[in-house]
């Protein structure tokens, strides 16, 4: 199964037990786990860096 790389942001593979995740490209290797939380985390990030276009929000 396929992943996104939260380094690289190329396509990272997911073994097929959904225990880990390696990128090919860069070398990153995380538990499953551990991934999760990073892309928690970048989801967050992009949250709290989002601005609207149209003046006055909504």
């Amino acid at each position: 199964m396929d992943a996104k790389c939260p380094e690289c942001d190329k396509v990272a593979i997911l073994d097929d037990d959904v225990t880990s995740v390696k990128c090919p490209h860069c070398g990153f290797e995380a538990k499953y786990e551990d991934y999760l939380n990073l892309m928690k985390q970048r989801v967050g990030a992009m949250v709290d860096n989002f601005q609207f276009d149209k003046p006055g929000g909504l």
